[in-house]
């Protein structure tokens, strides 16, 4: 009897763990499909502008590739000069896409930028977003450049970080290392990126609108939706992310500039909108007036009188 009742207890403390880990499971389920659902979050409205002016002149334009700073320190020379370009390239290519998300514009993909300075033998007009010298581009009404003024993602505070691992850290050198798991989802982090945009006509080097936007968000870093890869030692908590990552916090920054350039944007484009010419007399008028000849009213109407009075 004594054996029935041991095993019955230990049968029931199986089914009673096998409950608990079956609730635990589904519950990890819930929220790591939470977690996922937020990770985009504070990406959702990026690239969502308000319409533009009704036949607003879109020109063609092109994004070349940015200047980008690098405060990653405790690297050499050539690691940060490799940091520098992706992020260059990286910052571009996002722009690009929310140019086009505008509606404002016909924009070259990268390549094909490239291609049209080189056939053009142009590759030395623009160099780490600056226009260097002024100069017509066939096919490119304006240039959309931009630099990356700050960029870092940085430890905030831990929550259950792993205790002794930020003093091991400084042990060997490293200061103001906080204790810090970047594993743990909770853990709070705070990404900055600033950003400088400038609309240029390359031709007379002016730019028709410009502005500049800091991205700072501190969070945690399932909400802010990136994953940290490690801990900087020497770099006061900076935190090492993905280039996906790195786009993602790019993106946020850039999409702040650009929807604070539209309305000097619209202003420029619709300088340009002219009633466009429907009818022949329209065409006329329009043809001797752009001809600088005879007063284009005047002849247009007398060949229209000259018209009617042959029948």
């Amino acid at each position: 009897m004594d054996l029935i009742m041991k095993a019955s207890k230990e049968l029931s403390a199986i089914f009673v763990t096998a409950w608990f880990g079956a609730v635990a499971l589904v519950l990890s389920s819930c929220a790591t499909t939470s977690e996922t659902g937020k990770s985009d979050a504070i990406t959702e409205k990026v690239g969502e502008y308000t319409l533009a002016p009704t036949n607003l002149w879109r020109p063609k334009v092109g994004v070349p590739a940015f200047k980008a700073m690098s405060t990653t320190p405790g690297k050499d020379g050539s690691e940060v000069m490799e940091s520098r370009r992706i992020m260059a390239t990286i910052a571009a290519d996002q722009l690009t896409t929310l140019a086009v998300k505008s509606d404002r514009f016909k924009v070259y993909e990268r390549a094909q930028l490239d291609q049209l300075l080189t056939e053009q033998r142009l590759t030395n007009v623009v160099s780490e977003g600056t226009l260097v010298k002024q100069g017509k581009i066939r096919g490119v009404d304006y240039l959309l450049l931009g630099q990356v003024t700050n960029f870092r993602v940085k430890a905030a505070k831990s929550d259950g970080g792993v205790a002794g691992i930020g003093g091991l850290i400084r042990g060997f050198g490293g200061r103001g290392v906080p204790d810090f798991d970047f594993k743990n989802k909770n853990s709070m982090i705070t990404a900055e990126c600033g950003v400088d945009l400038r609309l240029v006509d390359p031709q007379t080097g002016r730019a028709v609108a410009a502005e500049s936007h800091d991205f700072k968000k501190t969070d945690k870093i399932s909400a802010i939706g990136i994953t940290v890869q490690g801990v900087h030692a020497e770099s006061d908590g900076e935190l090492t992310v993905s280039q996906d990552d790195n786009g993602k916090i790019l993106r946020l920054a850039l999409d702040g500039a650009l929807r604070k350039m539209l309305p000097s944007i619209d202003k420029e484009l619709l300088a340009h909108v002219e009633t466009p010419a429907t009818t022949p007399l329209a065409r006329e008028v329009k043809v001797n007036a752009q001809s600088g000849t005879v007063p284009p009213q005047e002849s247009a109407l007398k060949r229209a009188w000259s018209w009617l009075t042959t029948w």
